[in-house]
């Protein structure tokens, strides 16, 4: 059983120290991060306006809980202040503008029935799909700036926390929209195939980032192996997969009831992933006191 303190906990002994500032809602915040982006960027595409509302009404979510998170909204100017070098930063300075412009959007089109055409349409898909792989990336580049813990500096880390988000945003868009996926049949399991790869690749290359992200894999398997490997990949990845091949075989089966159980499991095994990720976190070994 691997010794490991908790941080913030009084102990004199030198060994591996877990951090506790970032947790479940912390992970929360990635999700719905990434879970609003794509969604409104899938409901522009198809022009469902009503993805586009629920896609900023999520993003609008996450910023709730960033400003929980800073325990004070005044607290907001400092995180701002270093756009030029912080992706927090750079974060909570995009994430407004992507829900100001998607505001706008909506209203212009739901309000008013005022929407793009031609060039204009294609400036603005380009503009918020660049905006969204920021966005559901944006999670991952944030915790590989903690050099710290070596365990969140993979480089792969921002890759399946973009997978994570974009799938979990696709699954609801389908259960929320009704669109059949028989256009495109294969892209919602070739992008859940990826994350699955991407999620396992990452687990066995940081194990050789050093110590203290070998004893953070350990955790997952001691401490949290029925989260992160039974909610987090068989529910959260491997199901929607199965369900998402099966649907590509036989179309006639794509109902809602399919896409909403792939949508529910999606997004809790995106949420879990992303938490066991954090709660692990492990600081190398220190003399405390």
């Amino acid at each position: 059983m691997t010794k490991v303190i908790q941080q913030g906990a009084v102990d004199f002994s030198v060994n591996y120290k877990v951090q506790t500032t970032w947790g479940l809602q912390e992970a929360l915040t990635f999700v719905l991060e990434g879970l609003g982006a794509s969604l409104f960027l899938l409901s522009l595409m198809s022009d469902y306006l009503g993805g586009m509302v629920a896609g900023i009404l999520i993003l609008m979510a996450s910023g709730v809980l960033l400003i929980m998170h800073l325990g004070n909204p005044k607290n907001m100017i400092y995180v701002l202040a270093n756009i030029r070098h912080s992706w927090m930063s750079r974060g909570a300075a995009l994430i407004p503008l992507f829900i100001g412009l998607g505001v706008v959007i909506v209203v212009l089109q739901g309000l008013l029935g005022i929407s793009a055409n031609g060039p204009g349409r294609t400036f603005l898909l380009i503009l918020f799909a660049l905006l969204t792989i920021f966005v559901v990336s944006k999670s991952g580049l944030v915790m590989t700036t903690f050099p710290a813990i070596s365990f969140w500096n993979g480089g792969l880390l921002p890759v399946v926390f973009a997978l994570s988000g974009l799938t979990s945003g696709l699954t609801v868009f389908l259960a929320l929209s009704g669109w059949s996926l028989s256009e495109y049949p294969w892209i919602l399991p070739g992008l859940l195939a990826l994350l699955c790869i991407a999620v396992m690749l990452y687990l066995l290359i940081i194990k050789n980032a050093g110590a203290a992200a070998n004893v953070s894999v350990d955790l997952i398997t001691e401490h949290h192996f029925a989260e992160f490997y039974g909610v987090g990949i068989v529910l959260g990845i491997l199901l929607p997969l199965a369900i998402g091949v099966y649907i590509a075989f036989v179309p006639t089966t794509a109902t809602f009831p399919l896409f909403a159980i792939m949508a529910v499991a999606r997004v809790l095994g995106d949420i879990v992933i992303r938490d066991v990720i954090l709660k692990v976190g492990v600081f190398d070994k220190v003399l405390s006191g």
